[in-house]
């Protein structure tokens, strides 16, 4: 059997905690599908996969875009409100997030994503004004998130009244077959997803 080399080692243990990142925010992401619509549930396994896979590409890009958004909005303003924004540092930290796992995903993007790019932030002088700042990006990312899902699940809803699926599911799995699946919503939408102006 062929050793590993120590890069490939390295590479390895590097990508793991990024692989559980995109693995958590994938999980935020499904329960809001399902908190949405519970007929969600039987995709779960596959829509999880599939933004897990997906969020590789795009979930870093789209914190350093909110990241860049909320610092001008910061510059502009010189101060953001969280309170008003969210209800504060433990709205964001407990309500918003299932479990611990989530919350440290979304935390451990941010911090990646600023020290690729400390100058998005540099600006910043006081502890307590990063924490602000970084809970207010949190919460913005979390929100986009929340907006895709609920806008795809608002769309499929909508197809299945046209189709007379909202009642009596279980006798119309022909009619239902017509009808995209979440995971055909999420693929076909994802990569458009970003911050919103």
């Amino acid at each position: 059997m062929p050793r590993a080399t120590k890069k490939s080692e390295e590479t390895t243990e590097e990508q793991q905690p990024t692989n559980l990142i995109y693995e958590h925010i994938a999980d935020y992401i499904v329960q809001v599908f399902i908190k949405e619509d519970v007929n969600a549930f039987t995709e779960s396994t596959l829509m999880h996969e599939l933004l897990a896979y997906k969020l590789k590409d795009i979930a870093k890009p789209l914190m350093l875009d909110t990241i860049a958004s909320v610092a001008s909005e910061l510059k502009a303003k010189k101060q953001l409100d969280l309170k008003k924004k969210v209800g504060g540092i433990t709205q964001v930290k407990k309500i918003a997030f299932r479990s611990d796992d989530q919350y440290n995903a979304f935390i451990s993007l941010f911090f990646e994503a600023v020290e690729e790019n400390p100058e998005l932030v540099d600006f910043i002088k006081k502890e307590q004004d990063f924490e602000n700042f970084m809970l207010y990006c949190i919460n913005d990312y979390r929100e986009i998130w929340e907006q895709f899902a609920t806008g795809i699940v608002e769309d499929r809803l909508a197809i299945e009244r046209q189709k007379g699926l909202h009642a009596y599911r279980s006798s119309k799995t022909d009619v239902l077959q017509e009808v995209p699946t979440y995971a055909d919503f999420i693929a076909e939408r994802i990569d458009d997803v970003k911050v919103q102006a």
